[in-house]
């Protein structure tokens, strides 16, 4: 899993504090909006919809210190997020949902997250969700990459769950206090203060997350297996990283290594919104795409880095990496090597 968010947009969007107006006169035209600035979708008329109740209006800018961040009112509509849809995404972002009116739902993981006037959602990118609104809703959307948003909290909360922050938090009404007055200041402000300010935005909502979290784990108690310890996430994904080269590693051999059962290996896994088996193959297929990209590498045939990667069958990471790269590791090497990066389905 990278960190590091990419954003492949159509619109070219102004940085902040300038927002552009996004096509979004109708369903199919909120549809590519949202697609390229939040996360691929499809979006749904509910029963209370009236035909045109899909249209919305949206406004967007790039954040400077990277992200995206959007205004938008939207009416009865659900918008879904399938796996389907997100096989092309990368980077680990997360997306935040500011409430100033309205209200809905988000679901993701199992977590069904109810929002009225003034709560903040949290929820990941890459991740199957859903977000219904059940009241004409004014929200503050952004997608920051997960290390920008937990910052130098990343270590110690590797494993993201989706969090509600409650409209009476001080915390969160800080936000919205900065919202209405801060934001609307950004036009007249100096580069360097709106990145400051923006900076001060992230924090704030970073410490909205965590306070989020600290509540729920609290009620949910430690028993609880959404409430498992996130540090384990970060050794499991170091276990792994360090161990791609073997091609035995399984999840017996994970388990081992953490003095965990093979059980508690695919719970977190499943808390985390993947698989076991798909996560080391993609792991081991984009090393190898790094390796095959560096001049360090050049002197190593495709057969030896697919080895070195825990491939031990050639054709087999042959057929893989085209699935996952679109062209063949022969085509990538001695071509531009500029492809797109896709999640391994």
């Amino acid at each position: 899993m990278r960190d590091i968010a990419r954003f492949d947009l159509r619109f070219d969007l102004p940085f902040a504090p300038a927002l552009r107006e996004m096509p979004a006169r109708g369903a199919d035209e909120l549809k590519r909006s949202l697609d390229d600035i939040v996360t691929p979708g499809d979006i749904q008329r509910t029963a209370e919809a009236s035909v045109h109740a899909s249209a919305g209006a949206l406004r967007a800018c790039r954040l400077t210190g990277g992200g995206v961040l959007a205004t938008v009112r939207l009416g009865h509509q659900e918008v879904r997020h399938e796996s389907a849809h997100l096989r092309e995404l990368t980077g680990d972002d997360v997306i935040v949902l500011v409430a100033l009116e309205g209200k809905g739902t988000v679901t993701q993981q199992g977590r069904v997250l109810p929002f009225s006037k003034g709560d903040i959602t949290f929820r990941r990118a890459r991740v199957p969700s859903v977000a219904r609104i059940d009241e004409p809703a004014s929200l503050v959307m952004l997608r920051l990459p997960i290390t920008r948003f937990l910052g130098y909290s990343a270590s110690r909360h590797a494993s993201f769950t989706p969090y509600r922050a409650d409209a009476a938090s001080g915390i969160v009404g800080t936000i919205h206090r900065f919202i209405d007055s801060v934001l609307p200041a950004f036009a007249h402000m100096s580069p360097a203060t709106v990145a400051a300010a923006e900076e001060s935005l992230v924090a704030l909502i970073s410490a909205a997350y965590l306070e989020a979290g600290d509540r729920t784990q609290a009620e949910c108690g430690e028993d609880t297996p959404r409430c498992f310890n996130p540090l384990r996430w970060s050794q499991l994904t170091a276990y792994i990283a360090a161990n791609l080269c073997d091609p035995e590693l399984d999840v017996e051999s994970c388990a081992s290594a953490l003095g965990v059962s093979k059980r508690y290996i695919h719970v977190i896994f499943e808390a985390m919104g993947m698989q076991y088996g798909k996560y080391v193959v993609e792991q081991r297929l984009a090393r190898c795409r790094d390796d095959l990209a560096s001049p360090i590498w050049a002197s190593l045939s495709i057969e030896r880095i697919a080895y070195r990667n825990g491939f031990n069958d050639p054709a087999h990471f042959s057929r893989r990496f085209r699935a996952a790269f679109g062209m063949s590791p022969r085509d990538f090497r001695h071509g531009s090597g500029d492809v797109p990066e896709r999640s391994v389905s």
